[in-house]
């Protein structure tokens, strides 16, 4: 495949600002911009710069919230991408999300599979710590009806 010298000249000028972006993680100014920033005046696709973001939450998820990790989730332009990032911020973090920033996650999720897996991490990781009538609000949040069948058994039975 042969480029010609301006395909050429851009296709660098996109690898440079990878490399700076990748390289400066993004952050401009916690305050101003937020993390794993990538601006829409780049000249990358969207999915170049959802893969971006996806790459520097990967390599900040040591030092994230789950609140400015959801943040970045919500920077997402696709969908898929999204689910993706707010599945890292619910599983990945060092810094694991509590009650209620596990309940925001789960509330956030836009498939229902995967919310309804959220619900479930959430129900599972602080059945010590919820009350049976979040439990019971979490179960009929389900989006599937087995699954909100089984939760409500969950609810009932299993709560520690």
């Amino acid at each position: 495949m042969h480029l010609s010298a301006d395909d050429r000249e851009t296709r660098m000028r996109k690898l440079m600002l990878v490399v700076l972006l990748l390289t400066t993680g993004f952050t401009f100014s916690a305050q101003a911009k937020g993390l794993c920033v990538v601006p829409k005046t780049t000249r990358l696709a969207m999915d170049q710069r959802d893969d971006l973001r996806l790459q520097c939450l990967k390599q900040k998820k040591a030092q994230l919230s789950p609140a400015q990790c959801l943040q970045v989730a919500k920077s997402m332009e696709y969908s898929t991408n999204a689910e993706e990032a707010r599945l890292l911020c619910l599983y990945d973090l060092r810094q694991q999300p509590t009650l209620k920033e596990c309940f925001a996650i789960s509330k956030a999720m836009e498939f229902p599979d995967t919310g309804d897996e959220a619900r479930w991490e959430c129900l599972r990781r602080f059945n010590k710590a919820i009350t049976a009538s979040q439990c019971k609000r979490i179960a009929q949040s389900m989006s599937y009806p087995p699954n909100a069948q089984r939760a409500s058994v969950y609810c009932t039975n299993e709560l520690q």
